[in-house]
This record gives structure tokens, C-alpha cells and sequence, in this order.
């Protein structure tokens, strides 16, 4: 920030009592001429600074997590007037600014909570297929990288609901999309992804210690137990585990399937957990896409990224099988 210019003019004046030979300057008249030329000295170096100041803040390089900054910070409608979209912004300073707000006022209308960045970089079509940009194939190359969406700035973006995360609606996806498209750099694209949270699908087998948790048993006439600790039936902790994981997650963070085997190994009575499948169904997909099967080598995916850029799970989303974990009784125990 710019020093004023009684800043400057007092540090102009500490500085002159180091040299001997100005010791004589000693009016104390407002008018006394060297007084008015610390003065003009000091307003010349304000307007210097201003203008680098200015300069500066106008060239700054916008980086993804200024975007990033720029869409939490976006606000939508004016009172309950939806209609008219986000408020309107204001050319301020030399940047598109919202008018002055309270601080209420802004927590009222800033929706989005959670937003996520990612942009496609030339150099993975360049490298795909070892292509020579000095080749014939250049054209194709060049064709491949606005095809894919290269330079494109992919904004994944939600907003909050009872704290669950949940897709902007329709008028709100608009007005977030013109706000972007009024702020971002000349020449920027971006894409605003704001989907409902892909569902994942997660099928365990589950060997726990009898004397804990409920397990497996035909002969049992409540099934509904399975799973339940026998000394408090209110509660899954298996269930209960995975469910924290998945809604701890960061948003548009991996999803890595060790680590969730690691979060229900150390739940209470749980002796070994194999993790034997996960699908995932994005909105608008009928159909579950296999992303894990450990009867697979090729679908061990280390980790795996939301389309949405959250996941949901829904009353179907876990089949987990319980069954009791005892070397002594099962001489021939095999996973």
C-alpha cells in the first residue's frame, strides 16, 4: 500500500538530521523554502507510488487460486429477486468490483462453498503418441488440443444444504457463469461444472470378532442385527466408518480405496476388511462404471477423482458381508 504523504515528508525529515550540512535548515515556517521542497519531493513520490501501485494491482498474474478466490467470493441475487441473476458488479479501481457490502449481507448471498480448479495443459497431448510439433502431424496436434479442452479452466463448484453439498440450481449455474465470464482474463474459457454428487458403490466382506459385532448367521431369526455392535444395536460402526470417510473427503479430493480399508480396520471388533468392489454412477449415467475389483488386476485404481467432485452414497450404496474372524475354528481359513 502507497505511503501518504505526511509518511514521506516525516521520513524525509528524520533522514535530513543525518547530514551535518543541513543543519542550518531550521525554520519552522510552513513557507520557509526548503520545507515546501521536502513537500513537493514528498507529493512527487506519493504519485510515484500510486502509479506503480496501480500498475501492479492491474497486472497481477491471475492464477488458478485467484479463480478459485473469485468464485467463493461470488454472490448471487439481489434480496428474494432471483430473476435478476448475481448483483451487479462494478468497474472500480481499474477491476469489475461488487459494491460495498456488510459483511451480513455477503454471508446472505454467497452460496458457493466448495470450488475446485483444474486446467489441461498442451504439453499431455503433445506428449501423447511421442508427436513431433515439426512434423506433418502437426495440424492434428493442434486439432487435439482445443478438442480435448486444452487452456480450458474446469471449475467444479457447490454449494451447501442442511451441510450437505449439493449442485447449484439452474438460475444460480447461470448467474455463477456470467460473473466468471465478466472477471476472467481476455481469452480465458472456462467451464462450470456444478453436478449432483456421483454415486459410489462399495462391496466389502467384513471378518470381525464374534463378541463384538453381529456376523452372518442362518440360524439368527434378526438379521436385521448384522453388522451391529451386540452391545449397543443402535450402531454400525463399519457403516459408520466408510460413511466418514466419504463425507470427509476434501472436495474433489481421491478417493484412495486403501486408505478406506485402513479407516474400517481400525474400527472396533473388526479383525480383517477386503474390499472387493467399487462402482461408481455419475448423474445422468444409468449404469455403475467399475473403477475397483479385486478379481481384476486391471481395475486395482489406486485412486479416483468425483466427476462431480463429491461422492453420495444412497440406501443400496454398501453391500457388506459379515462373517466371524477365528484362525483356531477355521484351520483352513482362506480369503
Amino acid at each position: 500500500m502507497a505511503r501518504t504523504i505526511a509518511e514521506i515528508q516525516q521520513e524525509i525529515l528524520v533522514e535530513k538530521e543525518k547530514y551535518s550540512e543541513l543543519s542550518a535548515l531550521t525554520s519552522t515556517s510552513k513557507t520557509a523554502v526548503w520545507k515546501l521542497w521536502v513537500y513537493i519531493v514528498s507529493t512527487a513520490i506519493w504519485l510515484h507510488e500510486k502509479i506503480v501501485e496501480r500498475n501492479a494491482l492491474l497486472s497481477r498474474p491471475h492464477t488458478l487460486n485467484w479463480y478459485k478466490e473469485q468464485a467463493l467470493g461470488f454472490l448471487y441475487g439481489i434480496g428474494d429477486d432471483v430473476d435478476k441473476g448475481a448483483i451487479n458488479l462494478e468497474w472500480r479501481d481499474g477491476y469489475f468490483q461488487y459494491p460495498k457490502l456488510s459483511e451480513e449481507k455477503v454471508k446472505e448471498l454467497s452460496i458457493i462453498k466448495h470450488c475446485a480448479i483444474s486446467e489441461r495443459l498442451f504439453d499431455e497431448v503433445e506428449k501423447k503418441g511421442d508427436q513431433d510439433l515439426n512434423s506433418e502431424n502437426l495440424s492434428n496436434i493442434i486439432s487435439e488440443y482445443y478438442y480435448n479442452q486444452v487452456g480450458v479452466l474446469t471449475l467444479k463448484v457447490a454449494k451447501e444444504v442442511g451441510g450437505k453439498k449439493v449442485p447449484l440450481e439452474l438460475q444460480e449455474k447461470r448467474a455463477f457463469r456470467a460473473y466468471m465470464n465478466q472477471i476472467k482474463d481476455a481469452g480465458t474459457q472456462i467451464r462450470v461444472v456444478s453436478n449432483k454428487g456421483d454415486i459410489i458403490f462399495i462391496e466389502l466382506e467384513v471378518y470381525v470378532d464374534p463378541l463384538v459385532i453381529y456376523t452372518e448367521n442362518e440360524t439368527d431369526s434378526d438379521k436385521q442385527n448384522v453388522g451391529k455392535l451386540l452391545n449397543n444395536l443402535a450402531i454400525s460402526p463399519v457403516e459408520d466408518a466408510i460413511n466418514e470417510y466419504v463425507s470427509t473427503l476434501e472436495f474433489n479430493g481421491a478417493f484412495v480405496p486403501t486408505y478406506l480399508i485402513d479407516k474400517v480396520q481400525k474400527v472396533p471388533g473388526v479383525a480383517l476388511p477386503l474390499l472387493r468392489k467399487i462402482s461408481i454412477k455419475k448423474e445422468g449415467e444409468d449404469t455403475e462404471n467399475v473403477v475397483y475389483n479385486d478379481s481384476d488386476a486391471k481395475k486395482e485404481t489406486p485412486f479416483f477423482v468425483a466427476n462431480s467432485g463429491y461422492f453420495n452414497l444412497d440406501s443400496d450404496s454398501l453391500n457388506i458381508t459379515y462373517r466371524p474372524y477365528n484362525l483356531q475354528t477355521n484351520p483352513n481359513f482362506n480369503v
